[in-house]
């Protein structure tokens, strides 16, 4: 059997070729919705698929769209890759993704070859704030760039970030309100944005003085490592906010194994929301991105004027999910 064509699709949906094209090419706005379904529903039924070559040729683009991640070992950007992903795919295009090993200088290495497989735009998650600026921009003169979650100096280019000091403002609130008062900030990696915007908002709320427990990576081991200290430090702390999930995740499994009560005892947050927290005993409070929103906005910015990509943050409201690791009523 031969693959099903264009004009297939457009025959079994009752529709012309030329509609049947702006459909599955992500471009839409005049066609009826009704029309549009059709379409989408055609397509899906005979397993048709872009000739994404074939569109490169006749419009100088690719419907791929590439992003750079720090490290696909940490579920969290496996989440933000997956609600990119989706975004992308609903367009009619296809995302790449690419791992930095959290190195900036492999990220330039990834950020390169991404552009010279001819991706029609590139989103970036730097690793570093003072060191991924430089590649970045000069990514930027050669096509759409923009940052995602994090930004980096003088990376001539807009980042679409979560508002990292009212999540932690939140979290800091939550604890307040039940009576916790000896918070401690286990945190990792101050080279990006997002580290060190949440270590200075926790340093802010809590003072220089507060417990801080920073460790050299994001990763279960480090938060391992990091509930041995807290747990021999058990009387001077009731409450500890994780820069990230993985941290957390480690954090409470090495606190449980030391016989301290969570949270009885310490009081955990996590800080990203991944589907992992949900499956643990007690299951952890964290901070929710709105990455699905989050996304668009990206997206948006990266198909739009080359005006609307200055250099600036623009910051997206954190929501707060309460589980049982903080409040022992939550969900009950």
């Amino acid at each position: 059997m031969t693959a099903p064509r264009l004009l297939d699709v457009a025959a079994a949906a009752g529709v012309s070729r030329a509609t049947a094209s702006r459909v599955l090419a992500g471009t839409p706005r005049n066609v009826d919705p009704d029309l549009a379904r059709r379409v989408e529903e055609a397509a899906q039924r005979l397993g048709y698929r872009t000739n994404h070559s074939a569109r490169a040729l006749r419009t100088g683009t690719t419907g791929t769209v590439g992003v750079v991640v720090p490290s696909l070992a940490n579920p969290y950007f496996v989440q933000l890759a997956d609600a990119l992903a989706q975004r992308v795919r609903a367009a009619g295009g296809q995302l790449v993704v690419s791992d930095a090993a959290n190195s900036p200088a492999i990220e330039a290495e990834q950020i390169e070859t991404l552009l010279s497989g001819r991706v029609d735009g590139l989103l970036v998650v730097p690793v570093s704030a003072a060191a991924s600026g430089a590649a970045v921009r000069a990514a930027a003169e050669r096509a759409p760039v923009v940052l995602f979650d994090r930004w980096a100096h003088g990376s001539g280019t807009v980042a679409v970030t979560l508002d990292n000091a009212a999540a932690m403002r939140l979290l800091l609130g939550h604890l307040d309100a039940l009576g916790r008062r000896r918070i401690a900030l286990v945190a990792a990696d101050q080279a990006s944005s997002s580290g060190a915007e949440r270590l200075a908002a926790f340093t802010a709320a809590r003072g220089a003085d507060a417990t801080t427990v920073l460790l050299p990576s994001f990763t279960t081991d480090a938060g391992r490592t990091a509930g041995r200290r807290i747990a021999e430090r058990r009387a001077e702390v009731d409450a500890v906010v994780c820069g990230a999930d993985v941290l957390a995740v480690g954090l409470v499994s090495t606190l449980q194994r030391s016989a301290v009560s969570v949270p009885g005892e310490i009081a955990v947050t996590g800080f990203d929301d991944t589907e992992i927290l949900e499956l643990l005993d007690p299951p952890i409070t964290s901070i929710r991105h709105p990455l699905t929103d989050m996304a668009e906005r990206a997206l948006t910015l990266l198909q739009g004027p080359a005006t609307d990509r200055a250099e600036n943050v623009e910051r997206f409201a954190p929501q707060l999910v309460v589980r049982a690791s903080t409040d022992a009523d939550a969900g009950a």
